[in-house]
């Protein structure tokens, strides 16, 4: 962590702090996702969750918006949060320095399999298999994306017998590997013929398409990882079993159409029991990709 992140994360847990902390165990932290794209009405249905999760638990929940994830796992750690939504990368790291519980899940599209896809352009007449990748240039989005990096990379390495230490390097099995830091960033990077290729996350091509930017007949798709967990809230262990069990039913019973259409796109969605087993296969994906200490 850079010396403006470090100075980042102080200030944020300093307003934490003055707030109270969070060491007083009648009140409940949750960390809000907001949809960027519907900021306003995302808000409002996120803090009546928050609201609706008060009334639920009878606890005072206090709701916190627009936190990111390295904030929100180390203000889990000082004890100022309690409960935070994380994508299944951001779960294996913070449960290395927090003792939390997975207690629901998101499906963002309860039709769609999540997983990770590898695209090229559909007139590319040299690439049809993962070996046809040798010597290209590809596109993941970060080091830390679930879909984005760690799925696909864990992917070849197992389909290809490479190296987990050169995945990312130049001229090992790629001849150029990119960071774009977004899905959507590869996916029209693919398009623009700024890759051969790139790894994204299914589900954004999905929703680039219904969103009319790109058509999906464009791009082939040469290989699809098995599903990747959708994003989950995490609750400290530190509140006890009994809260944290309340606090998954809470979830379990939530049926608010607002908040599931101005979040997460679908009035129909609810809240999910985890994948337990896909968030322990994920962990040994990034451990064998060296990702987490």
């Amino acid at each position: 962590m850079n010396m403006l992140k470090i100075l980042f994360v102080m200030a944020i847990l300093l307003t934490f702090a003055a707030c109270g902390g969070n060491n007083d165990a009648n009140v409940i932290r949750i960390g809000l996702t907001i949809d960027e794209s519907n900021p306003v009405r995302g808000e409002a249905a996120s803090r009546a969750l928050a609201q609706a999760m008060e009334d639920f638990l009878g606890v005072p929940v206090e709701p916190v918006t627009d936190i990111g994830y390295i904030v929100g796992t180390e203000a889990m750690r000082a004890g100022h949060l309690d409960v935070l939504l994380v994508s299944a990368f951001n779960y294996v790291h913070t449960s290395s320095v927090v003792d939390v519980e997975i207690v629901a899940t998101v499906p963002t599209r309860a039709w769609s399999i999540n997983n990770s896809v590898f695209i090229v352009c559909a007139s590319n007449e040299e690439i049809f298999t993962l070996e046809d990748l040798r010597g290209k240039t590809m596109a993941f989005v970060s080091a830390t994306s679930t879909s984005g990096f760690a799925f696909p990379a864990y992917y070849l390495l197992t389909a290809l017998g490479l190296n987990p230490d050169l995945i990312a390097h130049d001229r090992y099995f790629f001849d150029t590997v990119t960071f774009t830091g977004g899905h959507e960033a590869n996916i029209m990077g693919v398009a623009m013929g700024d890759f051969d290729a790139a790894a994204v996350g299914g589900i954004f091509i999905e929703n680039m398409y219904e969103r009319g930017l790109i058509d999906p007949a464009d791009f082939r798709i040469i290989a699809a990882t098995q599903a990747v967990p959708y994003p989950s809230y995490i609750v400290r262990s530190e509140l006890g079993q009994e809260l944290v069990n309340n606090i998954r039913e809470f979830f379990m019973q939530f049926d608010s159409p607002e908040y599931f259409t101005e979040n997460w796109g679908g009035g129909n969605s609810r809240f999910l029991p985890p994948d337990i087993e896909g968030f322990a296969y994920f962990r040994s994906v990034v451990e064998t990709l060296g990702l987490v200490d």
